[in-house]
């Protein structure tokens, strides 16, 4: 997540909201557990700087019947904490994620000596030139694929209507 993290700096530099609520975004997506806290930290590192990233929350009710979460209700999760970023929406999806990702924890454990080989090499390739560049195409890949999901449960929830 070496380049997530340059762009939440930069987004945090900027003090640009929406930039900083994408990069947060990314972690949720990219590791929906959060195992080694790297979402966590990047949203106390947010709130150091003072910068308000919340968003009152719009009322929409969540599902509070663990057996019903699964990936289609993360993912709605996902989308929604785009158009409400709500520390309950947060809080919420965080919590879905490591329940319905839970089996990959003990699957992936044995991979964690791996992790930081990945992150090594992550950072090596990040700290090339082409570093800021390269962070933004990744965050703007990702913010494409949070706006296609946003969009396609908007749609199947219009449908359903």
């Amino acid at each position: 997540m070496a380049n997530s993290t340059t762009f939440l700096d930069q987004a945090i530099q900027e003090k640009n909201v929406r930039k900083i609520r994408s990069a947060i975004g990314s972690y949720i997506m990219a590791d929906p557990l959060d195992r080694y806290g790297e979402t966590e930290k990047a949203v106390r590192k947010v709130e150091a700087t003072g910068i308000n990233i919340w968003e009152e929350h719009d009322g929409r009710e969540f599902e509070h019947d663990r057996t019903k979460w699964d990936e289609d209700y993360f993912s709605l999760l996902q989308a929604q904490l785009m158009t409400n970023f709500s520390k309950e929406r947060f809080h919420h999806t965080m919590e879905v994620g490591k329940e319905v990702y839970k089996g990959e924890l003990t699957a992936k454990s044995s991979d964690s000596s791996n992790h930081f080989s990945k992150v090594s090499i992550s950072r090596n390739v990040g700290s090339k030139k082409n570093n800021t560049s390269l962070g933004k195409n990744i965050v703007a890949g990702m913010v494409v694929i949070a706006t296609a999901a946003v969009l396609y449960y908007l749609i199947k929830y219009l449908i359903k209507k």
